[in-house]
């Protein structure tokens, strides 16, 4: 239980994570922004997982929030983590000489990359976290950070929450989903990697940037299925003005899909702001996502990291940002602190 100074119950604090390809960067330098003036605010510093009591993403994002929730990784073995699984996973399954097998591809949405080096990667942050490898995403301490990923079912494309706590929905994965089938699931969008097949049907999974490319509503929906009549504070972060080009289907389908998708993320963050204004008054939602120079960056588009960190950066150093940073590390701070975790304390 979240407690403040004088031991009464405060606020749940809430991380939500838009998916983006490599702009998942933004998100990162974003959050260590928020959690660095936090930190100043308190004169100690604390990991997300210490802070957060649930973290959810999409894609991206689902890769950042199982790093940082289940994993318990710090900000900065996460940023270094997905650097390095950035540049290791992005090869290209045809050679760029190839034009008939690429365009083939394309119709037919097959991978454009090897989905190898992502598996292999995920693998190798599970063995730096001295996790077995067929480690599940289920997590039984009642008061870990809770950590959901969104995907999509290939089949009926019906979104698909792949969760480290139990919910009273059927969740037909809980009991059998390992980490980095999880991570496989919600990072495979179609037109860069192939689906996932997990569990004893072979169920295939594709990430869930179509459906829920901004899981803000299924946060909302989550956390107030878990802590119902508790205070909420949700922080929603992007990867920048338009989402990339992770859909599923023929030539014909990923036109229409790609429409969707463009206008959801933001479409989304609005439409929920305007159904809860009490918790913007109320300093209970934030969204932080850079308005200008990432919309051309692709999913893929790991030589373009410098151009990410500098955009994020200008972002960040704007007025109306730098207002909204300090209103929401000042309501960080009023929450109280997770389990009582002092900078530095806590196991994980």
């Amino acid at each position: 239980m979240r407690v403040s100074k004088n031991g009464e119950p405060t606020i749940r604090k809430i991380l939500s994570l838009d998916g983006g390809g490599v702009r998942g960067l933004s998100t990162i330098i974003i959050l260590e922004h928020i959690m660095r003036m936090l930190g100043k605010q308190r004169g100690a510093v604390l990991e997300p997982w210490q802070e957060f009591d649930m973290i959810a993403g999409t894609s991206t994002g689902g890769l950042i929030a199982i790093m940082l929730g289940r994993l318990r990784m710090s900000l900065a073995e996460c940023k270094k983590a997905y650097l390095n699984l950035s540049k290791a996973i992005f090869t290209p399954v045809r050679n760029k000489a190839n034009v008939p097998g690429k365009v083939l591809d394309f119709l037919n949405a097959n991978g454009k990359f090897d989905s190898q080096p992502l598996e292999h990667c995920i693998r190798e942050i599970l063995k730096e976290q001295n996790k077995p490898e067929n480690e599940l995403l289920k997590e039984d301490d009642p008061d870990a950070c809770k950590v959901f990923v969104c995907a999509v079912e290939g089949k009926n494309d019906a979104a698909v929450l792949i969760r480290s706590y139990e919910s009273m929905e059927y969740d037909g994965l809980y009991d059998i989903c390992q980490i980095w089938e999880a991570a496989r699931a919600t990072s495979a969008a179609s037109t860069i990697f192939e689906p996932i097949e997990i569990g004893p049907y072979r169920q295939k999974f594709v990430d869930g940037a179509l459906r829920l490319n901004n899981p803000i509503d299924r946060v909302d929906d989550e956390s107030r299925d878990l802590w119902p009549g508790q205070d909420r504070m949700i922080i929603s972060i992007g990867t920048g003005a338009a989402p990339g080009q992770d859909v599923t289907g023929n030539l014909f389908d990923l036109a229409r899909a790609l429409k969707r998708i463009v206008t959801d993320t933001e479409e989304r963050n609005d439409n929920f702001r305007r159904k809860h204004p009490e918790m913007i008054q109320n300093g209970r939602l934030f969204r932080f996502n850079v308005q200008h120079g990432l919309a051309s960056v692709g999913l893929e588009e790991y030589q373009h990291v410098d151009s990410i960190a500098g955009h994020t950066g200008k972002y960040l150093t704007q007025f109306d940002t730098r207002l909204d940073v300090e209103r929401c590390t000042a309501a960080l701070k009023n929450g109280g602190q997770r389990l009582n975790y002092i900078a530095g304390a806590g196991t994980n």
